[in-house]
């Protein structure tokens, strides 16, 4: 006993055996410098205009606060056929998105990591890499000229075959798909990237054991390949309803115009041209809080369900 208490101090003194815990070291400095900037910009514009979401209860004009209306612009909304068209095609879009937009990375990534012959992967990757920093004003420009009824490439062709040329972006029904490529198109090779990242950390003797095992390609995607991804596969699936409308508004506004309205109008095109080019700034911020309160309450769920059906029975936060 008298050996015990001659090594470790008593409660409340200070010794070499206890050593404050230091928040700021050479080490650590560097890492915060290096968060910073996205905390700066987090508060800037997520967390000082959240007092602007008052506005959806004011009667707010370009001459300043008129008064209180209470709920008057949900009201306004909901009773709006408009609103509700804008509302449906932004779940339709998002459906697609799901089904195919969320999927293709992991597919792009999977048959990626198949090529064995480094220079032609690298390559690959390089090119689908690249769509992703072109701006979404830059590929609709693109694409109208390529989809153009006189001088795009698609409509030369399907003259040269003998059929008569076709206004893609007039056809309603055809926008939903069209823009659902687009998006593949943009996105796939960046959106890839960190499911590679993940592959490059399965061990390889995975692979070997079930080689051993008599498993093929496919056999050893499916049993080791898909579950080393299930983690990240899972994280960002949960992240992504954090946002869930988010990745629409550019390439729907620049696409969009009168004759597709019916299936091009979103949301978030709803709410930027009621709420800036109307001026009618409540009923744009009521727009905006009620698609904050489905993101949020989409997050919520989507984490709650992660928790029940995971393995460790956690979710993401």
């Amino acid at each position: 006993m008298a050996q015990f208490e001659a090594v470790v101090p008593p409660f409340g003194t200070t010794g070499t055996a206890r050593k404050k815990r230091r928040i700021f070291t050479a080490r650590s400095i560097p890492l915060y410098l290096m968060i910073l900037p996205a905390m700066v910009l987090t508060i800037m514009f997520q967390y000082i205009p959240i007092p602007g979401r008052l506005i959806a209860f004011m009667d707010f004009r370009t001459t300043g606060f008129q008064g209180w209306v209470g709920f008057e612009h949900f009201r306004f909304l909901f009773n709006t056929a408009y609103f509700w068209n804008a509302f449906r095609n932004t779940w339709r879009f998002i459906f697609l998105g799901y089904l195919f937009v969320f999927p293709a990375p992991i597919i792009f990534a999977l048959l990626l990591n198949e090529i064995k012959f480094k220079p032609f992967k690298k390559a690959v990757q390089t090119l689908t890499v690249l769509p992703h920093f072109i701006n979404w004003v830059v590929v609709s420009t693109i694409f109208m000229g390529i989809l153009s009824p006189r001088f795009g490439y698609v409509n030369d062709l399907i003259r040269a075959l003998g059929g008569q040329p076709v206004f893609f972006l007039s056809l309603p029904d055809l926008f939903p798909w069209l823009l659902t490529f687009l998006r593949i198109w943009k996105g796939v090779g960046y959106s890839a990237i960190i499911y590679l990242a993940a592959l490059s950390g399965v061990d390889a003797e995975l692979y070997e054991s079930a080689v051993i095992d008599g498993a093929g390609r496919i056999r050893q995607t499916l049993a080791v390949t898909l579950p080393a991804l299930a983690p990240t596969i899972l994280v960002l699936f949960v992240l992504s309803f954090s946002d869930v409308f988010a990745g629409l508004f550019e390439p729907v506004l620049m696409l969009k115009n009168p004759m597709i309205n019916a299936t091009a109008e979103i949301l978030d095109t709803y709410i930027y041209e009621v709420g800036l080019e109307r001026r009618r700034y409540g009923l744009g911020a009521a727009a905006g809080l009620f698609k904050a309160a489905i993101s949020m309450s989409l997050l919520l769920t989507v984490n709650w369900v992660s928790k029940r059906f995971s393995s460790e029975r956690r979710g993401i936060f």
